[in-house]
């Protein structure tokens, strides 16, 4: 191309002699490449945020449980509890009709069965008094339902049947407890309400809570009528034949609990007779006791939890019957965890675990169906062992799932709780393994 004098010295402005060029075309891609790489700042973007904090992982497994002290598969493990002072763990193992005792170290050194006349159990408790094991037992071929006392080294001290017991005819027990005053708390299948004995054995009486429960097949005959306006005036705080100046038994209440929570005056309280006209005895699965005497009665047919005080008064009662996130569809496991001031509740068919606060709100849940690990299949029953550890019995995965947990309440004393879990500064990673 020709160019003329006044274009060459136009082209000469622009681009130098070639080596000088040369060298200014490599400082500019050199330049490219830089403002490629480097980090936008607040110029670029706008105003600074910042970044959001990860959750973390508030559920975290410790070990699984599967095999029995002989190695095989555990088969259908339907109940579980764990002894604080030893630290063992009794697991029910319902598919085999015994019950295996695995030690701290989660190995399984003992096995109680027909030598001890087990042969179908469905619960175990203690008596830490007088040192006794109570083992409650389903019908047999040859034994009604009853339960029978261990010593502490583990031999028969006595059996207690339900047949001569007023209302218990045809009870079988599937869950119990004994209460700070001595008292056994027995659940029946199909049963309605508590069947309460004293510290020998004897019946006592029975407490029931009542709810509504809209179902036209249960029917009340007219002559209990009265015993049911009582009963519910029993479950309501009041006093059978309350004085004027009666005033709450606020002691007996969870710390921190509120106001609208708190047991109601033993005054009289008037009555709607057409609301209060559906209260029936409940059907009762499992059920707790804190170390201040509070009884917590869960029921897989209203899915509600119902709390009495030391003295059998009603408290309060919480939960909600639903399939989504926060309800309970078949809640079939209750455990208290007093450090932490948490309950957890295991959902059967939605196959999770539910966190409440002592006050009955929900914190959070976990889990679902699936074979991993902090999945479940038809979980039935949940314990908290003395170090603070869950430990869930995995009915159709056949193992028990022990879980440790990164989570606290806020529970303050006065005001709201937060009802939200906040994690501990993180830890370097193991190796190891209505009202109604």
């Amino acid at each position: 191309m020709i160019f003329s004098e006044r274009n060459r010295n136009k082209h000469r402005a622009i681009c130098p002699p070639q080596k000088s060029c040369g060298r200014q075309t490599l400082l500019s891609a050199l330049l490219l490449v830089c403002l490629a790489v480097r980090p936008a700042t607040a110029t670029d973007i706008g105003p600074e945020t910042p970044p959001k904090e990860s959750p973390g992982q508030v559920m975290r497994l410790v070990t699984i449980l599967d095999r029995d002290d002989q190695g095989k598969t555990l088969r259908f493990p339907v109940n579980i509890t764990t002894e604080k002072d030893t630290g063992e763990i009794y697991v029910i193992n319902g598919g085999r009709g015994n019950i295996l005792i695995y030690g701290p170290d989660f190995f399984p050194h003992l096995v109680l069965g027909a030598g001890r006349d087990i042969g179908n159990p469905q619960c175990l408790f203690f008596d830490p008094r007088k040192g006794r094991v109570l083992i409650g037992q389903n019908n047999s071929a040859d034994k009604p339902s009853r339960l029978t006392i261990l010593n502490g080294a583990f031999l028969p001290e006595k059996e207690i049947t339900f047949a001569g017991m007023p209302g218990a005819e045809n009870f079988s027990v599937i869950n119990g407890k004994v209460g700070i005053n001595g008292n056994i708390y027995l659940l029946g299948n199909q049963s309605r309400g508590a069947l309460v004995l004293d510290s020998q054995g004897n019946f006592s009486h029975w407490l029931r809570p009542v709810d509504k429960l809209y179902r036209d097949d249960i029917e009340i005959p007219a002559s209990s009528r009265e015993r049911r306006d009582r009963l519910s005036r029993m479950q309501e705080g009041q006093k059978e034949e309350p004085p004027e100046t009666a005033a709450p038994d606020s002691s007996a209440a969870p710390p921190g609990l509120p106001a609208e929570l708190r047991p109601k005056s033993g005054r009289a309280i008037p009555r709607d007779q057409e609301k209060d006209k559906g209260l029936q005895p409940v059907l009762l699965r499992d059920l707790a006791i804190d170390s201040d005497g509070r009884i917590f009665l869960l029921s897989e047919e209203t899915s509600k939890v119902y709390v009495y005080g030391p003295g059998e008064n009603f408290l309060f009662s919480f939960g909600q019957k639903g399939g989504s996130s926060g309800k309970m569809s078949r809640p079939r496991g209750i455990a208290l965890d007093e450090q932490k001031k948490c309950i957890y509740i295991v959902d059967y068919m939605r196959h999770t675990i539910l966190i409440f606060d002592m006050a009955g709100r929900l914190i959070f849940e976990f889990g679902g169906r699936g074979t991993g690990p902090l999945w479940f299949n038809f979980p039935t029953a949940v314990a908290v062992d003395r170090q603070g550890r869950l430990l869930v019995a995995d009915l159709f995965n056949n193992r028990i799932q022990i879980l440790e947990s990164d989570f606290s309440v806020s529970y303050p004393v006065f005001g709201g709780t937060k009802g939200m879990p906040s994690k501990k500064e993180a830890a370097p990673p193991e190796k190891s393994t209505d009202n109604r």
